[in-house]
């Protein structure tokens, strides 16, 4: 298991998503990272039906 932060980034973010919205996710790749960081992102509203954000972007990097 690699631990990789995952960055949630909005195609219009508000003042306080400028960076985006690290995830700090235990996987073993990339792929599982970013689809475990999804999930997380969903349960907390920020994607997803309710929320109005237009387009999403998930950056994922090995934590050394």
């Amino acid at each position: 298991m690699t631990t990789y932060i995952v960055t949630l980034r909005f195609e219009h973010p508000a003042w306080d998503e400028i960076n985006g919205i690290p995830y700090e996710i235990d996987a073993e790749s990339k792929r599982d990272a970013i689809k475990s960081a999804r999930r997380k992102a969903e349960r907390d509203g920020h994607i997803g039906a309710g929320a109005m954000t237009g387009r999403t972007w998930f950056k994922a990097e090995a934590q050394v």
